[in-house]
């Protein structure tokens, strides 16, 4: 009998608890924009993990887009600057680095060079120029920049 005691008390003080709450203009708010929510997400027939994933991603902005044909708002991306220069007689155009892409005359190059990848065969025109970094490495071969 005395649990039943102890929860009646207990139910008699959050009575009053939520009386004084009400009585809260922001709290009032609080309680009438969750009520608003719970309207929301029954009306759209959302159940609670559901509606919160929507609501989460809606105000995550660094979340991926599910949706393959969205449009992104990433700035677009810079281009390396690129110069002409001549080595070993050959014309090649050199850039800082290439992600993994050559184009067909600088891959015979570097392949020429006995390189596999465009950054080996950089780094070996700057060891061999006795230069520490690409600019001075350009500046050494007197690279001609090349737009486009």
């Amino acid at each position: 009998m005395s649990k039943l005691l102890d929860l009646l008390a207990q139910q008699k003080q959050l009575e009053e608890q939520i009386k004084n709450l009400k009585a809260d203009e922001t709290e009032m708010k609080v309680l009438k924009f969750v009520e608003e929510l719970d309207a929301l997400r029954a009306k759209h027939g959302y159940n609670v993990p559901d509606f919160l994933d929507v609501v989460h991603s809606y105000h995550k902005a660094e979340s991926p887009a599910k949706n393959t044909q969205s449009v992104s708002d990433k700035a677009p991306k810079e281009t390396k600057p690129q110069f002409k220069v001549v080595v070993d007689g050959v014309d090649v155009v050199l850039k800082e680095s290439t992600q993994g892409k050559m184009k067909p005359d600088l891959e015979k190059a570097v392949k020429a060079g006995g390189f596999t990848k465009y950054k080996d065969y950089l780094a070996d025109l700057i060891k061999k120029n006795d230069v520490d970094s690409f600019e001075a490495l350009i500046k050494k071969l007197g690279g001609v920049p090349v737009t486009a």
